[in-house]
């Protein structure tokens, strides 16, 4: 998803999708593949064979999409069980705990279901995380989907996004995102940080990390 009232684009276009390949949300870090510019773009994958594009956009009136997925940031006071419960079940692999007390993130926190347990009684925790939307919880979310679908999937193309400032959901929810100094891409159309194996995105700045009222990563970056 892309926040709209933060973001502008003020370079944008039109691309062909790559054969066989589905856009299934807006800002989507996009690729087209070294030695195969002309096939079109698509999700990026992480590896090396990255040719960073831009972030698609489908610019409907309804929502272009049914997104899988969003990210949350929650706040405790740990009891002393040393365990929170998060209001959702988030994705296991996608999980952040930052320690506000110590200052310091906690390494390998341990996720089951919607609790988070091993933590300090008596400290104050914030937990980033990407959990799964059900329809009804997409619809609150982003609204009724465009009535007949989003019309660039019958003719195999998206919006690109190819300069300015975007606020995008799909990032890695696991990362420090306050500690980034650099942002790469990942599989899945994902960003990630400097601990990514792949290409960094060109001309990128961070201008804002995801909080609790805006649950977004917020990047100017301008692609080649």
């Amino acid at each position: 998803m892309i926040y709209g009232p933060l973001s502008k684009y003020p370079d944008s276009a039109e691309a062909a999708v790559a054969p066989g390949i589905v856009i299934f949300a807006e800002g989507l870090a996009l690729v087209r593949a070294k030695g195969a510019q002309a096939a079109g773009v698509m999700p990026s994958t992480g590896t090396a064979a990255d040719v960073f594009a831009g972030f698609s956009l489908a610019g409907t009136s309804a929502a272009p999409f049914a997104e899988g997925f969003t990210n949350k940031i929650e706040s405790f006071v740990v009891p002393s069980t040393g365990a929170v419960t998060l209001q959702f079940a988030p994705v296991a692999t996608q999980v952040f705990v930052f320690d506000n007390t110590t200052d310091t993130a906690v390494a390998n926190p341990t996720v089951a279901g919607k609790q988070i347990t091993g933590l300090d009684a008596g400290d104050e925790v914030t937990v980033t995380y990407k959990y799964p939307l059900t329809v009804v919880q997409a619809r609150a979310l982003i609204g009724d989907i465009q009535p007949g679908g989003y019309s660039g999937a019958y003719i195999g193309q998206i919006g690109l996004i190819k300069r300015g400032l975007v606020y995008t959901s799909e990032f890695d929810s696991s990362k420090n995102w306050e500690a980034a100094t650099d942002v790469k891409l990942a599989a899945g159309g994902q960003l990630t940080d400097q601990s990514g194996t792949g290409p960094v995105v060109p001309n990128c700045m961070i201008v804002a990390v995801p909080g609790a009222e805006v649950p977004y990563l917020g990047i100017e970056f301008s692609a080649p």
